[in-house]
């Protein structure tokens, strides 16, 4: 008799049932988080940036541009360089408009320091921008998650959680090759590839989560260790979006505050409102905001290597309220810290792995809302850096935090709320 054909494996009839089931509810769920990126790039597109009537960069090259800023949040990259073997005509950046004064820093001019006029005839000098806009990051997470809900309730399952990241990641690599525009004969490169890359893991940890959470809860309920571990990982995520809420709102106000902030730069500083909380967060902890500026990117004249700024320069250019103002922050937060720790953990060790989560998120987050950029040509370069000083982030993060988790359960129980009761696990079957 000839024997019967072999099955596929398990794992050929996942991915069988993955390409036969519902492209179309799952082309639905992750059209929310494409459109959401596409939304905001047409709203940084729209302003002119100072160029008057004599418009350099038309609208559309705006809107690619402003696409490849916005796709940094998801591992992307910010590179210009000459188009060509040739390099640029002087009379494209540099000559028919200065692009190098006050892009996002509060002025009109498009293109802050971003040095384009400075790539001189017949070189191969580059520049690169590495900016992770969280606020992209975020409200993109968030708007897959609202996705991925919506096809929990049809009974989607592990299968549709690939199928959303596929559409997801199709979209995002089909943006990064539209963000390459050419602009009087500079050539902009967004690495659409990582990005994509990127953006499938992430749609897939997201979807993943949504999709598997009965059974993630089957599988946890008889690991009390893990489902501490997750629990805890819970309450410093929801501690860490209390906190930065609250110091993003400080941020965004003190800047829209500020001297010489029109319009456009309030506009610019949307998509880096969890950056500048992070900041603010840091440096009312004590940390330092370090900069390095050098080479051509320093405009001042001077070299300016290695400064910080922490709350004794706060209070030297601000006053004393300013430095209360800061210390009130961090001790606003720091509570907030502790206290949903101790609300959602069921004793000590959960309300410790929680802050402890919480600052190791706080220290991973911190080295990604920074800023660097860098400026190349012939022999010559140029570097700026603003970032928190992560060292101490870690050590004074550790104090407040720590201080935090140590006091909160009493002030608790002052409040007249109890902890959270430990859950319940099954007993072990019977015989």
């Amino acid at each position: 008799m000839p024997a019967a054909p072999a099955g596929p494996t398990p794992l050929g009839a996942f991915f069988g049932r993955v390409f036969r089931g519902d492209w179309a509810g799952s082309a639905k769920a992750a059209a929310w988080p494409s459109g959401l990126i596409v939304a905001l790039a047409v709203a940084l597109s729209i302003p002119t940036y100072g160029q008057g009537d004599d418009i350099v960069v038309g609208w559309s090259d705006r809107l690619r541009l402003a696409l490849a800023m916005l796709l940094q949040a998801f591992g992307g990259g910010f590179e210009a360089r000459p188009a060509g073997s040739g390099g640029p005509n002087r009379s494209g950046y540099g000559s028919d408009y200065d692009y190098g004064s006050d892009y996002g820093s509060g002025g009109s001019d498009f293109g802050s320091g971003s040095g384009f006029g400075s790539l001189d005839p017949g070189t191969q000098g580059s520049y690169t921008l590495d900016l992770v806009p969280l606020t992209v990051t975020v409200l993109w997470i968030g708007a897959l998650f609202l996705g991925a809900r919506a096809v929990r309730r049809q009974g989607g399952g592990l299968e549709a959680a690939v199928r959303i990241s596929l559409v997801a990641t199709a979209a995002v690599l089909l943006l990064g090759l539209f963000a390459q525009p050419e602009v009087a004969d500079v050539s902009v490169s967004s690495s659409p590839v990582l990005a994509a890359l990127g953006a499938f893991v992430m749609a897939l940890l997201v979807t993943g989560g949504v999709l598997q959470r009965d059974a993630a809860a089957q599988w946890l309920a008889g690991r009390p260790g893990t489902l501490t571990l997750v629990r805890a990982a819970g309450s410093a995520v929801r501690a860490m979006g209390a906190v930065l809420l609250l110091c993003s709102l400080i941020g965004f106000v003190l800047y829209a505050t500020a001297d010489d902030v029109d319009g456009q730069a309030l506009l610019i500083a949307l998509p880096v409102l969890p950056n500048i909380g992070l900041h603010v967060l840091g440096l009312s902890w004590g940390a330092h905001l370090e900069y390095d500026i050098q080479g051509w990117l320093d405009f001042s004249g001077s070299d300016l290597r290695n400064r910080s700024f922490g709350l004794s320069g706060l209070a030297d250019e601000f006053g004393g309220w300013a430095l209360t103002g800061a210390l009130a922050t961090g001790v606003v937060c720091a509570l907030l810290v502790g206290l949903l720790a101790a609300r959602r953990s069921a004793g000590r060790g959960e309300q410790v792995t929680a802050g402890g989560l919480f600052l190791l998120l706080f220290l991973v987050l911190a080295g990604l809302g920074g800023v660097s950029s860098g400026l190349s040509d012939r022999d010559d370069r140029g570097t700026a850096a603003f970032a928190l000083n992560l060292p101490e982030v870690l050590l004074f993060g550790l104090l407040w935090v720590g201080c935090a988790v140590l006091v909160a359960p009493y002030l608790l129980r002052l409040t007249g709320r109890t902890e959270a009761v430990p859950p319940t696990y099954p007993g072990p079957p019977g015989p």
